[in-house]
């Protein structure tokens, strides 16, 4: 648009004020022709935690980089603009690294979720999958799990392990990855747990709860905790702005099309 009325130009440096410049884009500029209510709306919205600061702002980063890198997200677009902020921060490759190796723990939740229904729908046609006791290999993975994660238990688990202990034994050794190797602190690794298991595309209540009291043993404060799930719920501003500039893009064509006829 080569022209902003007055509330566009605005609310457009309302925006840059709370989100700083990097974070204006092409993109915006779509979204503000169309509608600069929702632009403002959004600039307050989105930049509570940055005016709080409860978390630090490599926390704040790498909080965005997990959610925008989150399978059912993916949002490359943010994601690039993220870890390109981040660098220019100081944060580390190995801690960008890490974050998307935490992130990548959330495909276990498709297993956790699943075994339970297939497990009831077995049942009812007389097939009973967790029926007898755990094997002495099965009982050894079990200990060992729950030494490593300081007596941590589910059904969820003890479904899995029971199910396929192959597969149990092949992620626990995946998940550990960026506990063994990491540079992140038990803390920052909680609350970007939280953060992914929070995230609206996931939503995993037993994880989310599991990391939330990780999170506060590691000495992270309900403050911190209820900043992640600040800046997790502006997740859902996806849906405009991958959303807005596709309607621009059919409306041109929708009068391209009745202009043709």
């Amino acid at each position: 648009m080569s022209e902003w009325t007055p509330r566009q130009e605005e609310v457009r440096q309302h925006f840059i004020d709370a989100r700083g410049a990097w974070k204006w884009s092409a993109m915006w500029d779509t979204i503000l022709e169309l509608d600069e209510e929702i632009v403002d709306a959004y600039a307050d919205y989105s930049s509570v935690a940055e005016k709080r600061q409860v978390l630090d702002i490599k926390m704040r980063k790498l909080i965005c980089v997990a959610i925008d890198s989150v399978t059912g997200c993916l949002n490359a677009n943010g994601l690039k603009n993220h870890m390109k902020h981040s660098l220019q921060l100081g944060i580390s490759v190995r801690e960008i690294l890490e974050t998307l190796e935490i992130t990548s723990m959330v495909g276990t939740c498709s297993y956790a979720l699943g075994v339970p229904l297939l497990m009831e729908a077995c049942q009812n046609r007389g097939i009973y999958l967790m029926a007898g006791e755990l094997t002495e290999r099965q009982k050894e993975l079990k200990q060992a799990y729950m030494d490593s994660h300081n007596g941590y238990w589910t059904q969820e688990k003890e479904n899995i392990l029971r199910l396929d202990a192959d597969y149990f034994e092949t992620f626990t050794k995946f998940e550990n990855v960026p506990w063994k190797s990491g540079t992140l602190t038990a803390k920052e690794k909680e609350l970007l747990y939280v953060a992914v298991h929070a995230a609206p595309v996931t939503l995993h209540g037993s994880e989310l709860k599991y990391h939330i009291e990780r999170a506060l043993d590691e000495g992270a404060s309900w403050q911190e905790v209820a900043e992640v799930f600040e800046i997790v719920s502006t997740l859902g501003i996806h849906a405009i702005t991958m959303g807005v500039p596709i309607l621009k893009e059919a409306i041109r064509e929708v009068k391209e099309e009745n202009a043709n006829k």
